[in-house]
């Protein structure tokens, strides 16, 4: 076959799309992905012999689980179970992109999921999310024990700090800012990072860690990174700061994706590196 027309990494990952049904009885899906020659053949579908560590991706507003295929293609390679979904009202899944608040509470029912399959290790889930993804790895994932390790990409600090920062007319943060004003859910604006990440630099070190854009318009990087990172303790190792790029990180994914890859491989602490 003529190499142009050979598409190698998905020929040697196994994919699985699955249903998840959020607690409120909404419906989504999500998509597995797992290297084919270290899998074998089951009665539900190829499997790893063992539980193995597995990464989540939680994507951002206006996005879906397919954005981020090219990393988890990468990741089954690695011998990981790689998993995103489609959060409520985005991609497949049910529900209404306005009920954004709505999203955290389904945190718990995607986890549960993943969780009951036989090669996923409990206790060694690493959960990346972005922007809005970011908020749930932040918050409920963060405080959930059998999550080991948080990537916060684009995350916001708090609805208060958020709501009295100063945006230009009808840019991309005051159109933000006027649609996260309107949810008068107190329990909702509370699940942000402000509220769950603890002051305890131990527990943290090796499970947290923070990437955001110096040019972020959205979240800026002074009321939301920079307070995430102090609250939490994070050391500057494990907290990036990216000049000259924004919200979406531009063409600096590349650089992150190695990054976070380098960090899951070094954190034997955790014993979450094969």
């Amino acid at each position: 076959m003529p190499f142009q027309e050979r598409n190698i990494s998905k020929t040697t990952v196994d994919f699985q799309k699955t249903r998840i049904i959020f607690d409120d009885g909404m419906k989504s899906s999500a998509n597995f992905y797992r290297s084919i020659s270290e899998t074998i053949l089951t009665d539900k579908g190829r499997r790893y012999p063992e539980p193995r560590p597995t990464i989540i991706f939680f994507h951002g507003f206006w996005a879906k689980k397919e954005e981020n295929e090219k990393y988890l293609i990468s990741l089954a390679h690695m011998g990981f179970v790689a998993v995103a979904f489609d959060q409520r009202g985005h991609g497949e899944a049910e529900g209404k992109k306005s009920d954004w608040f709505k999203l955290y509470n389904d945190v718990d029912s995607v986890l549960d999921f993943i969780c009951t399959f036989d090669d996923v290790k409990k206790g060694a889930l690493c959960c990346i999310g972005k922007s809005m993804g970011a908020t749930s790895v932040l918050t409920k994932c963060y405080v959930d024990k059998r999550v080991a390790m948080v990537i916060g990409i684009s995350a916001l600090h708090s609805i208060e700090h958020l709501i009295k920062a100063k945006f230009p007319f009808l840019s991309s943060g005051w159109f933000v800012k006027r649609l996260i004003s309107k949810v008068k859910d107190e329990k909702a604006l509370k699940t942000t990072a402000r509220y769950f990440l603890k002051n305890d630099p131990n527990f943290n070190e090796n499970r947290v860690y923070l990437i955001h854009g110096r040019e972020d318009k959205i979240f800026p990087f002074s009321i939301t990174f920079e307070f995430n990172k102090k609250q939490a303790k994070i050391p500057e190792k494990h907290a990036l700061l990216l000049d000259r790029t924004g919200h979406n990180l531009g063409d600096q994914e590349l650089l992150v994706f190695g990054i976070i890859i380098k960090w899951i491989l070094e954190n034997e602490a955790m014993k979450f590196f094969r």
